[in-house]
C-alpha cells in the first residue's frame, strides 16, 4: 500500500513536471522565434556587407598597384581571401576569409601610414575610404550577430524549457566574435 502511494506520487510529480516544462516552452517559443529571426537577419546583413566589400577589393588592389607596383604579394593574398569568401557558403570559411581580408587591410593601413602620399593618390583614396567604411560596417554587423546569438543561446539553456527546445528544432547557433586587435573597426 505504501509502495503504491510512492509510485502514484512519483507518477503525479512526473506528469506535473512534464506539463510545466511544456507550458514553459510554449510561453518561451515566441521569444525563441524572435531571437532566431534576429540572429538570421544579422547574419544576412553581415553577408551582404561582406559581398559589397568584396566587390570593392579589386578596385582597391588596382589603385594600390597603380600607385606603387611593388605590393604584389599583399594584393594577391587580399584577392585570394576575397575569392574564398565569394565562392563558399560555409559560415566558418566566410568568417575566416573576412578575418584574412581584415588582416591584409590592416597591412595596407600600415603602408598608408608609412607612405602618406598614397592617401593623396585619388584612385586609392576613394577606394580606401569606401573599403574602410564597409569594413567598419562588417565589424558592427558581426558584433550585432554575436550579441543576438548569445541572447538566443542563453534562452535555449533555460530549464525546464531546454528539455523541449531541441525537439522543436531550436538548436544553438555559432557565434563569430570580432577578433581582438582588429584595427579598422
Amino acid at each position: 500500500m505504501r509502495l503504491a502511494r510512492i509510485i502514484e506520487f512519483c507518477f503525479a510529480f512526473l506528469v506535473a513536471f512534464v506539463l510545466l516544462s511544456f507550458v514553459s516552452f510554449l510561453s518561451l517559443r515566441p521569444v525563441l522565434d524572435q531571437g532566431l529571426a534576429e540572429a538570421r537577419a544579422d547574419w544576412s546583413a553581415f553577408l551582404r556587407a561582406v559581398s559589397e566589400r568584396n566587390e570593392s577589393i579589386p578596385g582597391l588592389v588596382q589603385a594600390l598597384r597603380g600607385f606603387e607596383p611593388g605590393h604584389g604579394r599583399l594584393t594577391q593574398k587580399m584577392l585570394e581571401a576575397r575569392s574564398i569568401s565569394v565562392r563558399t557558403t560555409e559560415s566558418d570559411a566566410i568568417v575566416a576569409a573576412v578575418d584574412d581580408t581584415d588582416r591584409f587591410l590592416a597591412q595596407v593601413e600600415k603602408l598608408l601610414q608609412a607612405r602618406p602620399q598614397l592617401e593623396q593618390y585619388p584612385p586609392f583614396a576613394a577606394q580606401w575610404k569606401k573599403t574602410v567604411s564597409m569594413t567598419q560596417r562588417i565589424s558592427y554587423l558581426r558584433r550585432s550577430h554575436s550579441s543576438s546569438v548569445r541572447s538566443y543561446n542563453r534562452l535555449l539553456k533555460a530549464f525546464p524549457q531546454n528539455l523541449l527546445t531541441t525537439l522543436f528544432g531550436f538548436v544553438p547557433l555559432h557565434e563569430y566574435p570580432v577578433p581582438v586587435g582588429s584595427t579598422l573597426q
